[in-house]
């Protein structure tokens, strides 16, 4: 795949390429996660291949290694759409009361709120949404992100148990969070307008 011409400039070949990996990978990523996802788990892939460019045009097969770069991401996306998930529960779990649903295994609302808390985690002072971003959205140990802070790991657990217990508060101020006997979001309904 060559990324530009002598100028600079992106040439026609090059477009086309570029044209017909996206499809490719679109085609890829439809067999694996929802359909709402997929322009932007795209968009995230194409970006990293252009990125890695180098990387690209040093593979010994360069088609394998698109692959395992898309593979990757669809692991990211998973993992961080769990992450999300957990915390919504955990926050939410002491102060929601019980509502019965057996038929909400991942309903549409924990999906809903789950899109809410990386614009509450910015609304925490810096200390707390660093621990927050590294242990529950990126999903670093309490051991690494204290490394990565240069913090020690008693320090990083009480930032990550008070970060929580702040972002529970900021979630809970601004909706009403309903769970099942399972303890998954159910329900939630925002006290004013929207949750987020």
């Amino acid at each position: 795949m060559h990324a530009m011409d002598e100028e600079g400039e992106a040439s026609a070949d090059t477009t086309e390429e570029w044209h017909a990996v996206a499809a490719r990978l679109r085609r890829f990523l439809r067999n694996r996660v929802d359909p709402g996802s997929v322009d932007d788990l795209l968009g995230d892939i194409l970006l990293r291949l252009v990125e890695h460019q180098q990387s690209l045009k040093a593979a010994d097969n360069p088609s394998a290694w698109i692959y395992r770069v898309a593979a990757n991401a669809v692991t990211d996306h998973y993992r961080r759409r769990a992450t999300e998930e957990r915390v919504i529960a955990s926050t939410a779990a002491d102060d929601a009361p019980d509502i019965p649903s057996p038929s909400l295994v991942e309903s549409s609302a924990e999906m809903e709120l789950a899109k809410c808390l990386d614009p509450l985690i910015r609304t925490l002072p810096v200390s707390y949404a660093q621990a927050l971003y590294l242990t529950d959205i990126e999903g670093l140990s309490q051991v690494e992100a204290a490394q990565q802070l240069g913090l020690s790991t008693s320090g990083m657990k009480s930032r990550v148990q008070r970060g929580r217990a702040r972002l529970k508060k900021t979630l809970l101020r601004c909706c009403q969070v309903y769970l099942d006997k399972k303890g998954r979001v159910a329900d939630y309904e925002p006290h004013s307008g929207k949750c987020c």
